[in-house]
């Protein structure tokens, strides 16, 4: 494979059993899904990928040009944020659900990582601000509640 921003070749890169793709520039491609085992700061395969990206030199392009997939290779790849935070633009290949990350996104990903309760803050954040909002019916002041028998009963008395 090469990498989608230079055209040099992608080096393979074993990290506790998954394989990923890197550029000498510090670009990484990871097939699909396995971006999830790396981004988040906690994982050790995120740390020991950080350290080897941080090792290469980063190299002036423009990251705004639109790309196309190192393994789909006549596939452009589309931009999309990483997390609903919305810090870092990653390339997703729409075939092969591959995800290619530019020099220092990774970093990003990890320094915007957000923990379970921040997740949820925000999702209810999210939800009120765009009006995402569950409604809970309102209790009605006409009808207390009375056992199901008796409403029925209520109602048959109105059929005789």
């Amino acid at each position: 494979m090469l990498c989608p921003r230079t055209n040099t070749s992608l080096e393979p890169l074993l990290i506790g059993g998954i394989t990923v793709y890197t550029s000498t520039q510090g670009g990484v491609f990871f097939d699909n899904s396995q971006i999830f085992k790396f981004s988040s700061p906690e994982l050790k395969h995120g740390q020991v990928l950080l350290k080897h990206l941080s090792d290469h030199i980063e190299s002036e392009y423009d990251v705004s040009l639109r790309i196309n997939c190192p393994k789909c290779i006549s596939i452009v790849m589309m931009r999309r944020y990483f997390s609903p935070v919305k810090a870092v633009e990653i390339d997703e290949c729409p075939g092969c659900a591959g995800i290619w990350l530019d020099s220092g996104e990774l970093a990003k990903i990890h320094e915007n990582h957000l923990t379970p309760r921040e997740r949820k803050l925000l999702a209810h954040e999210m939800a009120t601000n765009h009006g995402f909002i569950t409604i809970k019916p309102p209790k009605s002041k006409y009808y207390p509640k009375a056992p199901k028998n008796v409403q029925t009963r209520q109602l048959n008395g109105w059929c005789n």
